[in-house]
């Protein structure tokens, strides 16, 4: 399992001692989060899909609501996730007037492509 992917999980476990996510992780969500990092971190033919840190923060975001790796709490894992990718990654990310949550939702409920939900996002988040 990735670094990134273990981290994920114990963020969730985290959340779900807390109180704010209901169900625990079990394998196949542990393969699913997996599954959303290895996507974010690939390389096609030797070329990164995500180049830039804001690309991989955006990435994490969207791909984590939209290909739901979790029972319950899949925006709030893609919250923190993303809050703290750009807190160690050193990005500072504007969400004003929306917030993060309406952006979360947002996300959540796009019937595009997740390409151009995600340079929707990122025109939003890092202008």
């Amino acid at each position: 399992m990735h670094k990134i992917s273990q981290l994920l999980c114990e963020a969730y476990a985290e959340l779900h001692r807390k109180g704010q996510v209901q169900f625990p992780l079990y394998e196949k969500q542990e393969q699913a989060i997996d599954a959303v990092v290895k996507t974010v971190n690939a390389n096609y033919f030797g070329v990164e899909r995500f180049l830039t840190p804001e690309d991989k923060a955006i990435a994490y975001l969207c791909f984590i609501i939209k290909d739901h790796p979790v029972t319950d709490g899949n925006k709030r894992l893609a919250l923190l996730w993303f809050s703290v990718y750009c807190s160690v990654q050193g990005l500072k990310p504007d969400a004003t007037p929306y917030g993060l949550d309406v952006i979360a939702v947002s996300i959540e409920q796009s019937e595009l492509d997740m390409e151009t939900v995600m340079i929707f996002v990122k025109a939003i988040l890092f202008r």
